[in-house]
């Protein structure tokens, strides 16, 4: 069975994939969509039937949807409000609200009466949004905090430059004395951004992951290195990474 799309009344678009080698049914929510893997010679009718008839089980796992109209995205930095157009337009866009600073930017989403907040598209077109303001502001709000840190700890650093990944947050080149930092880190909170930071000062001296490095990392974290590492790991990004 080769792999089709559907609507369903309930589900929405659902996605079906043949699986060579998988033995039953299996099913999850991705951007907006239900993804449902099937055993790859199984009948379309009776994979129709067979969604059909886990339609409640599937519709309670869908997931809380990511954005709604007047919310408003705290991403420390800056903030992004969500808003439904009260003028014609085709696709969401974004500006300035009246209320913005330099300081602290707040934008302003629109999004088209004729579209869903709840469609893949919708969702896509506000987490871009919020990754372009990031990326734009990344230079203004990284840098001079990156500068003061090195100087404080009376470290040189010829080179920096802002990163587009989305995973790795910084990198550095002690040979080049030259430190990368994702532009993901303006999403993060002052603590964290300065955690970032120091743990790329403290490889233009340690460059590997040994006890040396976290000896260091830690007294240029104040003593906070572990804890800054565990809240990391549990941070509630407002994005896709």
């Amino acid at each position: 069975m080769a792999s089709f799309r559907f609507t369903h009344p309930r589900l929405g678009t659902i996605v079906v994939t043949g699986r060579p080698y998988s033995g039953k049914l299996s099913a999850r929510w991705i951007n907006g969509e239900l993804h449902v893997n099937v055993p790859a010679g199984a009948p379309r009718s009776h994979v129709i039937r067979t969604i059909e008839s886990h339609a409640a089980e599937f519709e309670s796992m869908r997931p809380a949807p990511r954005y709604r109209i007047g919310q408003t995205i705290d991403c420390h930095n800056f903030s992004v409000t969500v808003c439904a157009a009260h003028f014609p337009m085709t696709k969401p866009d974004i500006g300035l609200a009246a209320d913005s600073t330099p300081d602290f930017p707040r934008f302003v989403i629109s999004i088209p009466p004729t579209q869903s907040i709840e469609s893949p598209q919708t969702t896509g077109a506000i987490t871009g949004y919020l990754h372009l303001a990031a990326r734009r502001l990344a230079p203004a709000i990284l840098l001079p905090r990156a500068r003061s840190l090195a100087a404080r700890f009376g470290l040189r650093v010829d080179t920096w430059e802002i990163a587009h990944g989305k995973t790795t947050l910084g990198s550095c080149y002690p040979s080049q004395r030259r430190i990368r930092l994702s532009y993901m880190c303006v999403f993060l909170d002052t603590e964290l951004r300065d955690y970032i930071i120091c743990h790329e000062l403290a490889h233009l001296t340690e460059p590997g992951h040994t006890p040396a490095f976290h000896r260091l990392c830690d007294r240029y974290c104040s003593g906070r290195e572990a804890m800054l590492v565990r809240r990391l790991h549990t941070y509630p990004w407002p994005v896709d990474r």
